[in-house]
């Protein structure tokens, strides 16, 4: 299929940074009266609804297909963060439950092999909204974002970590929901349904108890998407544009690029991963806010609590971002889509 015009990407630059005006056909080249329905729909503007649509659904698929992969180390990364809760509030000073492996090895022994796959749908209903808004939305964000200031360089750092924040933060604000339900059922006295638990939420709590959490869910998310996908994009410039005869759009460069994200998201977004968490399975109302929830941690475990699981939050999300994006910027392909 071939590519077609993307009304929702920023417009091209030359080597020089200047943008170019895409061509339009020339009214001269047929008369009114000669016009036929080709020429009709040829200067037609695409539907930017339809384009953002598709956009969407193709960012949900791809981090679905990476979600089948990272759900394991997704599941271990919470638990070490729950673990270390449950060992402060019991007294104890030592951290040796908190290793990944021993924390796997624990819950293959207590709760069978398909424990690694614990969550999975609701991790599934997650990626499909949440992911499917932050990054399908990342174009018409970065696009608008260039629009509304017209000093914002288009291939500069800033405006594409402003368009994560933005995408991403949105997205979250969205699937709060289903990342509550995500959570609530990774935990290790979770048992039920997906419809199960969001019954037993809805029947507490209401509305707004499917909001719980949403402060520090839609912070990590913009500082997670303003990292992965504003990295993604600058590294990809950067490799394209220094090293033009070793990078240009392709897998390889994809791979490297996506590589960067990923550490880079893992990092930046740890922190706030370890409250979002800490809030979202906490049913005492121990927390009265994110900052709350801060505060204690701080004080009761110190600071490198909130690096608690980094090292499979990193394994999580460096194979996540790979994944997902290298199938994303290939979906985008197939369909005629410029890449990211």
């Amino acid at each position: 299929m071939a590519p077609h015009f993307d009304a929702l990407a920023p417009a091209p630059l030359d080597p020089g940074g200047h943008e170019l005006h895409r061509r339009q056909p020339s009214s001269s080249a047929s008369s009114p009266s000669t016009s036929s329905p080709a020429a009709t729909t040829t200067n037609a503007r695409p539907n930017e609804g339809g384009l953002l649509g598709r956009k969407i659904v193709l960012a949900g698929l791809s981090n679905q297909t990476a979600a089948l992969f990272t759900n394991p180390a997704d599941l271990i990364k919470v638990r070490q963060q729950l673990e270390l809760k449950s060992l402060s509030q019991s007294g104890s000073s030592t951290t040796r439950s908190t290793n990944a492996l021993r924390t796997l090895v624990k819950m293959v022994r207590a709760e069978g092999i398909m424990s690694i796959y614990k969550g999975l749908s609701g991790s599934l209903l997650r990626e499909a909204f949440y992911s499917g808004i932050r990054m399908g939305g990342y174009d018409l964000v970065k696009a608008s974002i260039i629009k509304t200031f017209p000093l914002a360089d288009p291939n500069g750092f800033g405006t594409k970590l402003a368009a994560g924040m933005a995408s991403g933060i949105v997205g979250a604000a969205v699937a709060n929901p289903a990342d509550l339900l995500k959570v609530r059922m990774q935990a290790p006295s979770a048992h039920g349904t997906l419809r199960q638990h969001a019954y037993q939420i809805y029947s507490a709590n209401g509305l707004k108890g499917m909001y719980k959490a949403v402060g520090p869910t839609t912070f990590r998310a913009g500082i997670l998407t303003s990292c992965q996908l504003g990295c993604y994009d600058h590294a990809k410039h950067v490799l394209k544009t220094d090293f033009p005869n070793t990078f240009e759009e392709g897998l390889t460069t994809h791979l490297i690029a996506s590589g960067i994200a990923g550490f880079c998201c893992s990092a930046a977004s740890n922190p706030v991963d370890v409250l979002k968490v800490r809030m979202m399975t906490d049913k005492t109302g121990e927390y009265r806010n994110s900052f709350h929830c801060a505060a204690l941690l701080l004080r009761n475990e110190g600071p490198l609590a909130l690096y608690k699981g980094f090292a499979m939050s990193f394994w999580r999300l460096w194979p996540h971002s790979i994944v997902s994006l290298i199938v994303f910027e290939q979906a985008r392909k197939l369909f005629g889509l410029p890449p990211v």
